[in-house]
């Protein structure tokens, strides 16, 4: 049931990406109000998770995990009826708290149900956990393409509830509490609080950077503020100590510390690519929504198979060693990548994605596993929110990051020189970028005389892909990084420090 769950939270941060303009037609939603339906979304599912793991290890993980799923079921029936764009980014801000509470305590729970069971039995459940949504989420442009390409969008929406109301009778009839609920619990209130407005102030500016741009007020001031409330947030933690939502004596295991980073790394890698992937696919190669969802199947198919994989290599190697792996052959298909040139199709994409997908298969099922198997027991739902949260937090910095990158070596290529002697006039000159970093290629075509529109075009592909090839490097060494920093970190069997609260 916690799988069912995850996988059905998980494709719903990228299911809706290729039905925006679907949904922009019918609502008639512009271009802002189409963001915020995929960022509310997100916001709330990373503003949550921390929150929702901690108060779980106190009043019930299984009671928090009803109550999101049942959230989430609710808020998706909203979304499928939803009249206009207001009502829908809501309740997609619901799901996100509803998932939120889900992906909090799964973890918790399976830990729980193997409770006294060999090792290697929690491990290969919470591998499978974790496999299932990382391909659910590979999964959401495919499916999210057949669905609007042969039903409708809100059908993307409906589908969830018949499934979330078989979860709930599931759950309620088969699945345990793996915590005994205190009787009189004492919540970090302060600590609840804080945590959700920084991860809401750093998300929202990262998100909303990479879209308007880094030096706008609304982002400085929504990172500046995260970062104040994030320190204020550490601050209480310390002073609380083991009666913190978050006991920070946690990160004095390496094992933890390790497994959150790589988290945090592994989304920036995979996800923190996507977008600029499928601007690169739709917009510039001019594939469908269903086409784009076929070719980033390869990533979800070589993720499988490397996923089955990686238990059995982890009885013959230490579980550091194959993480190291992992992305090492991710760094390599991120090389493979920089390649990609301004006159390839897709087919050069499909070596980058299977070697992409083999590094997450072989990382990911270990990561959850071990974020939750080093620490006290009483601190599962803790630390199942806490490895959790890394992982939005990793996409929106991966975009963040990246979408600098890419804008800064369009405007290096697409210098007011280089379009001078294409006498494309100067005022044009940032409109021009703009929707080259946007993908949107025909627009830039329909923006200049019939004379200079193949010379543009073939300067604005050039400028794309030298960019992908930039962030592709990038990328890579940062891979290499996160395998370096598994071999310093992963140990066998991580241990907690002597004095740790349990």
């Amino acid at each position: 049931m916690t799988s069912l769950a995850a996988a059905m939270m998980t494709l719903d941060i990228t299911v809706v990406n290729v039905a925006l303009p679907e949904i922009g037609q019918d609502l008639r939603a512009p271009l802002d109000s189409l963001q915020w339906v995929v960022n509310a979304y997100t916001l709330t599912f990373a503003a949550f998770l921390l929150t929702a793991g901690s108060v779980s290890d106190l009043v019930g993980r299984r009671k928090i995990f009803l109550a999101g799923v049942a959230l989430f079921t609710a808020a998706s029936a909203v979304c499928a009826l939803a009249p206009d764009p207001t009502v829908l980014i809501a309740a997609r801000a619901l799901q996100g708290t509803g998932g939120a509470m889900v992906l909090g305590t799964s973890l918790a729970l399976i830990a729980g149900a193997f409770d006294g069971a060999p090792e290697r039995a929690r491990a290969a459940a919470i591998g499978l956990f974790t496999a299932g949504g990382a391909i659910s989420a590979a999964l959401g442009p495919l499916v999210g393409g057949s669905v609007v390409e042969w039903l409708s969008w809100p059908f993307l929406f409906a589908v969830n509830v018949p499934i979330g109301l078989l979860i709930m009778y599931g759950t309620a009839r088969k699945v345990p509490e793996s915590v005994v609920p205190d009787a009189s619990p004492r919540i970090d209130r302060a600590g609840a609080v804080l945590a959700v407005l920084a991860l809401v102030a750093l998300n929202y500016g990262l998100l909303t950077g990479a879209e308007q741009g880094w030096s706008t007020p609304r982002v400085l001031l929504a990172l500046g503020t995260g970062a104040l409330l994030g320190g204020a947030f550490l601050a209480v933690q310390w002073r609380l100590g083991a009666r913190a939502m978050l006991d920070l004596r946690l990160f004095a295991i390496p094992t933890f510390t390790g497994a959150v980073l790589l988290s945090f790394a592994a989304r920036i890698l995979s996800f923190g690519l996507l977008p600029f992937l499928t601007l690169w696919l739709g917009g510039m190669l001019h594939l469908t929504p269903f086409r784009i969802g076929l070719v980033l199947l390869a990533q979800s198919v070589a993720l499988t198979l490397a996923a089955g994989l990686s238990g059995p290599l982890a009885k013959v190697l230490p579980v550091a060693q194959v993480l190291a792996l992992g992305m090492a052959v991710a760094s390599v298909g991120m090389v493979l990548g920089a390649r990609i040139g301004a006159q390839d199709d897709w087919t050069a994409l499909l070596p980058v994605l299977l070697l992409l997908g083999a590094g997450a298969g072989l990382t990911l099922p270990h990561l959850l596993a071990l974020a939750v198997g080093v620490v006290p027991p009483a601190r599962a739902g803790t630390a199942s929110g806490a490895a959790n949260s890394f992982f939005p937090l990793g996409t929106a910095t991966g975009v963040a990051v990246f979408g600098v990158v890419l804008t800064n070596r369009i405007a290096d290529t697409m210098s007011p020189a280089a379009l001078d002697r294409l006498a494309v006039p100067a005022e044009s000159t940032g409109q021009l970028r703009r929707l080259v970093a946007a993908g949107q290629f025909d627009a830039v075509a329909a923006t200049v005389p019939e004379a200079v529109r193949a010379p543009l075009l073939a300067l604005a592909r050039t400028a794309y892909t030298d960019a992908l090839s930039v962030i592709f490097l990038i990328a890579g060494s940062a891979g290499l990084l996160a395998a370096a920093a598994s071999l310093l970190l992963i140990r066998e069997r991580g241990k907690q420090p002597a004095g740790q609260a349990g």
